[in-house]
């Protein structure tokens, strides 16, 4: 037994309630089943409860056991006084709230077809990594476009907060925060997090200062990022204006190790050296990425915004005096769309709960539609079960609902799950 499945029958009142008493024998009819609350505190908030000729508004609490209220120290916590009743699989002792009342408690086990738990046991029980592969098919179609968008949803609010959490530590500083996001990206995973910290060692404000010249920009950064070698004039030019950048801002005290960059089984398209070369070239090109990002309403408009080409040298050279068999365009269609989809996306998710404004979450979620789905096992799974994945908006949602739902066999969190179990 699960407190999940407990949470499901209450839910969706999945239970016998044509004669419904409480522990001590008073009878109880549901009005209202609650808010489901996913923060801390009582499981079901605002609900309505009539017990015996009383009508009662506050919150439900749901436990396997009664004697779980004191094992999670419920009794001593305020927060509980507002439960109206606890709703449990089996009573095994009487509860008392924080001012010394009895909670009156609900207990489901003897209300609840036994047939209806089979199935959810044998549910959880499967081998394959998708609990519900073998009955998806039978699942309709709605089930599924529900289970998406629920999985989509939940998967930007956790990628937003990243945002929240860089927005956190630059004291609300949204130009920063996006700058620092934007650099993170360019390390296209591999190398996100060393890129993140060498934004982190280099303000925007100070690098806008000097936004004219491509030529300090680079040298700031590739000076900083420690990758910076004197092999011939180019980097010797840039050591020199490092040198004078490094004594006046003090950067030398942060400076990156060279060996903290990750070259190994990388193309040279995707060398540090390429990306820090791109990045310098488009802080050059934008005033503030923070305003091109959330005020931009078209997809191509970005795409072109994105679209630069690193100075001469980075386009003939991937490494200090190094020289490329094949000259390099700038970033390709694919890197732009993965900037979008990891920097712009998350972004505009957080703004719109910040703002409390839905139309950056549908701008987010627009964009998501219009680009190609990605490809890998997850999604192949999906797609080898019937889904239908045609974007990224259904790439991204299959992917949380693997990872988040599935793996952690929450099916009592997912449409086809709740659908398989109602059949």
């Amino acid at each position: 037994m699960t407190e999940a499945f407990i949470h499901y029958l209450w839910q969706f009142q999945q239970f016998d309630k044509s004669l419904l008493l409480t522990t001590n024998n008073e009878p109880v009819r549901i009005l209202k089943t609650g808010i489901l609350n996913t923060d801390a505190g009582p499981d079901f908030l605002q609900a309505r409860v009539q017990l015996g000729d009383i009508e009662w508004v506050g919150n439900i609490e749901i436990h396997i056991q009664s004697s779980d209220w004191n094992a999670h120290n419920h009794q001593y916590d305020g927060a509980y006084n507002n439960v109206i009743l606890h709703v449990v699989w089996a009573h095994d002792k009487p509860i008392l709230r924080k001012d010394g009342s009895e909670v009156p408690t609900l207990e489901l086990k003897s209300n609840t077809d036994s047939a209806l738990l089979r199935k959810y046991e044998v549910l959880l029980s499967q081998r394959s990594v998708i609990p519900c592969a073998a009955q998806f098919s039978e699942v309709s179609a709605l089930s599924k476009i529900a289970t998406l968008d629920k999985a989509l949803t939940k998967r930007l609010i956790q990628k937003s907060k990243i945002v929240d959490e860089l927005l956190e530590t630059n004291q609300g500083d949204w130009e920063e925060t996006t700058y620092q996001l934007l650099a993170k990206n360019f390390g296209f995973k591999l190398n996100s997090e060393v890129f993140l910290r060498l934004a982190k060692t280099l303000p925007l404000k100070m690098l806008q200062k000097h936004r004219d010249n491509l030529t300090q920009i680079e040298a700031i950064l590739f000076g900083q990022s420690g990758l910076l070698a004197e092999v011939d004039d180019y980097s010797r030019r840039l050591m020199q204006e490092y040198d004078f950048f490094a004594a006046k801002f003090l950067l030398k005290e942060s400076i990156l190790q060279s060996y903290e960059w990750k070259l190994l089984r990388t193309r040279p398209a995707n060398f540090p050296t390429i990306r820090i070369a791109q990045l310098a070239k488009l802080i050059t090109s934008q005033k503030s990425f923070f305003s091109l990002f959330t005020q931009t309403e078209s997809i191509e408009d970005l795409r072109k915004a994105l679209q630069v080409k690193q100075s001469e040298y980075w386009r003939e050279h991937y490494h200090f005096s190094k020289k490329a068999t094949k000259m390099s365009n700038g970033l390709g269609k694919d890197s732009i769309d993965n900037l979008i989809i990891n920097t712009v996306i998350p972004l505009l998710a957080c703004y719109s709960q910040k703002m409390d404004n839905q139309s950056y979450m549908d701008r987010a979620i627009t964009f998501l539609e219009s680009f190609p789905a990605e490809s890998n096992h997850i999604v192949d799974m999906w797609k080898n079960l019937g889904l239908e994945i045609k974007t990224a908006f259904d790439a991204q949602a299959s992917i949380e609902l693997y990872n988040n739902f599935c793996s952690m066999k929450k099916c009592l969190q997912c449409n086809v799950g709740v659908e398989i179990l109602r059949k």
